[in-house]
């Protein structure tokens, strides 16, 4: 009964939702979606050479990797201050800036698992390319990328869901007694926490959640097929 009750209840308070918060819920998804993706690839565009240089050199990996934990232990809302700090005497808003405090969340996600799975290829088929003399984009195409494409598809998954949280933050931030925000659902969520607009806070925390499992299944859950089917090494 209680669960019934609950849900009649959101409902209703679903039904007090104004046009004009569902086009801002829209747009606002839309604003957060772009700057998830923008976020990811950004992270993997570093993570994924530097990861694999790390998984592929165990005198580099015992050095970088306790760099990279200790650096990754520290919260990335410890950075948020600074980068508005910078961002204000800069005279830029929080636009661009949210993308790189979403990445400061993010990154160390998809870095450990891409050297996870450099450090998983087998020795004999590092050794066979070498030759072979395989070398180049041709090495990265037929060893590399098929090696740590599991691994890679794992850290994505757990970066995207974790941008997605991260946007709550990184998209609307007190700072000196002022309000620092861009237009993005994480915004949303957290200004009508603010105010105390219960209607609105519910129906964009649950259109979050809605778009974060669509995303886990008609994209990572395919990606992970393909990862088990075509991208498999055995050595």
């Amino acid at each position: 009964m209680c669960i019934v009750y609950a849900v009649i209840r959101v409902i209703i308070m679903l039904a007090g939702v104004s046009h004009s918060d569902a086009s801002q819920l829209v747009v606002g998804l839309a604003m957060t979606f772009l700057r998830v993706n923008v976020a990811l690839l950004i992270g993997a565009a570093w993570t994924i050479p530097v990861g694999v240089m790390i998984g592929f050199s165990p005198r580099l990996a015992r050095v970088a990797q306790p760099l990279a934990q200790i650096a990754a232990s520290v919260p990335a809302t410890a950075f948020f201050p600074i980068i508005l700090l910078l961002l204000v005497r800069a005279g830029s808003g929080l636009g661009i800036g949210s993308i790189l405090l979403l990445l400061l969340g993010t990154q160390w996600y998809i870095l450990f698992n891409v050297i996870a799975g450099a450090m998983a290829i087998p020795t004999d088929l590092k050794e066979a390319c070498s030759v072979f003399g395989i070398t180049g984009w041709e090495r990265w195409r037929k060893l590399i990328l098929p090696g740590i494409f599991p691994y890679l598809v794992t850290g994505l998954v757990t970066a995207s869901g974790g941008a997605w949280n991260a946007s709550i933050v990184a998209e609307y931030f007190h700072f000196k007694g002022q309000i620092f925000s861009t237009t993005g659902l994480g915004a949303i969520i957290s200004k009508a926490t603010d105010s105390g607009n219960f209607e609105l806070l519910i129906a964009a925390t649950i259109l979050m959640a809605a778009m974060v499992v669509t995303i886990n299944r008609l994209v990572w859950r395919r990606f992970y097929r393909l990862a088990e089917t075509r991208f498999r090494l055995e050595g």
